[in-house]
């Protein structure tokens, strides 16, 4: 596939990953808690992240779940970048990928709390950061970007994402197909 060829399939993918409404990992925490996931919210879809060492990964938020996606394998990132966002839109995600086998990585999956201001995180990321203990990280939601708070990375404080749809993602995308083609 050519890289005029990759950018237009991100750019395809894009508004129909916005549609997504049921790409978080369910669990008793998250079902007990807030609005059931199926009540859609204006935030749900697919969010790329703009965060220098970060850059790239994928966030979906379907209601009060999220879905934290890592797509970083240098060569492989365009492919792995619309094989999640196809995956989003398909409700597809798969849970047990790796990058070193050329697959996206589901880094975590979470719980939204009712004001939008935290996420309670199932797994990997937790309160030691270790993947044995849940843990809480800070989230604010604009209509143009969301912010997680000191989430995956001691050297990063704040992972900001902006909608995948958006004229800033699309280029974003493009780029990173050409520079790994």
């Amino acid at each position: 596939m050519t890289r005029a060829g990759i950018a237009a399939s991100i750019a395809a993918l894009a508004p129909g990953a916005l549609m997504l409404t049921g790409c978080g990992a369910s669990s008793d925490a998250a079902s007990s808690k807030g609005p059931s996931s199926s009540q859609a919210s204006s935030f749900d879809g697919a969010y790329i992240s703009i965060t220098d060492g970060a850059r790239g990964e994928i966030a979906a938020i379907d209601g009060h779940e999220i879905t934290y996606i890592d797509v970083s394998a240098g060569d492989l990132q365009c492919k792995l970048t619309t094989m999640a966002l196809d995956d989003i839109k398909h409700r597809a995600i798969v849970k047990d990928g790796r990058t070193d086998k050329g697959q996206y990585q589901v880094v975590s999956t979470g719980t939204i709390n009712d004001g939008r201001t935290s996420v309670l995180w199932n797994d990997v990321n937790g309160s030691d950061q270790t993947g044995t203990d849940p843990g809480s990280g800070a989230l604010s939601i604009s209509s143009d970007m969301i912010t997680l708070g000191y989430t995956f990375d001691y050297s990063i404080d704040q992972v900001q994402l902006i909608p995948v749809d958006s004229g800033q993602a699309k280029a974003l995308m493009a780029k990173d197909c050409d520079q790994h083609s």
